[in-house]
């Protein structure tokens, strides 16, 4: 039996075949072998990993921004015996996909492009081969793929690590090799460009879709002492909306509808925040807010803050855009607790005011140097 999986152009994933390797009756070994590793993903295939933990391994590639400390710890909690392979460089990295099973009659592979990540098993465009084989008439090739993962453990003590502890992980975190799965990674665009207009491509409408599963705990001991941040950590994630519509985007819905210049920022995706106060209180409270000149406006403040914008993984450099808050508490809006902060696009409406956008979602990121300065991510 051989079959050819290509994911999310249409309705196959990866998740299903990865689940039927495991499932293999009497088993007697399994592996995993990813690049990248986050508790999302490994979460997928906790129920047929708990009941053969004992006898399946798991290499998984650190070291490289995407394997997360909370994704070791749940191999650990499942019972898998799991081996860390940091290469010492990120010009080399650690980057076979294999899921792997073996009992005595039969043994089952899918070998690709798929980590063990909510994107690998469900909704990136991967591809892979599941193929089934036979033990005896096999032996030969099952012997060298298990052999070979194994010899690493032996040829490259300092490289092939063995997972142990919680104290363990939090020293690979404070090292940088893990990194905390609850904090969203800031975008680090593919390009820069001055000219919106040269990139009209819409959102490829895939076929799988991200499965639910519990937000990650933290990490299971916090680092004694936080080293400094390298560059893309000096980002921090303040916001997110839900997918973005005409309204946000300003895009007329009819030749005789106006653009309203502003887009009102409210509670979005980001949960458990007082959106009445948030946004001018805690996310922009930096910045040099002064009320409006004109008397019949005073209770408007007005401030400027420096946002880099980067749309669709392109950088279009930074633009100063205007915010205004509502400082009235008196109103219906406020009772029925609406938003009351708005921001103003200004010159960067051009980038924004495409349809090609609609449906995507806004990140915004904070500087922690420099509170004052933004970067705006829709994709």
């Amino acid at each position: 039996m051989k079959r050819f999986l290509l994911q999310a152009v249409n309705d196959e994933d990866h998740l299903a075949p990865a689940r039927e390797v495991f499932g293999l009756a009497d088993m007697q070994a399994a592996t995993i072998s990813t690049a990248f590793m986050t508790a999302s993903g490994l979460s997928l295939l906790e129920g047929v990993l708990t009941p053969i933990a004992n006898r399946t391994r798991i290499f998984v590639g650190i070291r490289n921004g995407v394997t997360t400390v909370q994704s070791i710890q749940k191999a650990l909690e499942i019972g898998c015996t799991t081996y860390m392979v940091d290469t010492g460089t990120r010009q080399r990295i650690f980057h076979p996909k294999l899921y792997y099973a073996r009992s005595a009659v039969r043994a089952k592979l899918l070998l690709g492009s798929a980590n063990l990540t909510m994107g690998g098993l469900r909704t990136n465009i991967e591809a892979s081969v599941l193929q089934e084989f036979d033990p005896a008439a096999d032996a030969v090739f099952l012997a060298d793929l298990e052999g070979k993962l194994a010899a690493m453990i032996a040829d490259y003590p300092q490289h092939v690590i063995r997972a142990t502890d919680a104290a363990q992980l939090a020293d690979l975190q404070r090292a940088g090799r893990l990194i905390d799965e609850r904090k969203s990674r800031p975008p680090e665009p593919a390009g820069s460009s001055a000219d919106r207009e040269l990139d009209t491509v819409p959102k490829m409408n895939l076929r799988t879709t991200p499965i639910h599963v519990a937000r990650p705990a933290a990490p299971p001991v916090q680092p004694v002492a936080p080293a400094a941040p390298v560059a893309r950590e000096r980002l921090e994630q303040v916001w997110e909306s839900n997918g973005l519509t005409r309204r946000h985007l300003n895009i007329p819905t009819g030749a005789n509808t106006n653009a309203t210049g502003s887009m009102l920022l409210g509670v979005g995706a980001w949960e458990g925040i007082d959106q009445r106060h948030y946004f001018r209180d805690d996310v922009f409270a930096a910045l040099d807010w002064t009320p409006d000149a004109a008397p019949a406006r005073a209770h408007l403040e007005r401030a400027e803050a420096v946002i880099r914008l980067i749309v669709k993984d392109v950088d279009y450099g930074e633009r100063t855009l205007h915010l205004t808050h509502n400082t009235r508490t008196d109103t219906a809006a406020y009772e029925q607790h609406n938003s009351m902060t708005s921001l103003h696009w200004g010159d960067a409406r051009p980038l924004v005011a495409h349809e090609d956008l609609l449906g995507r979602v806004l990140k915004l990121y904070r500087e922690t140097d420099n509170p004052a300065c933004f970067t705006l991510e829709i994709d």
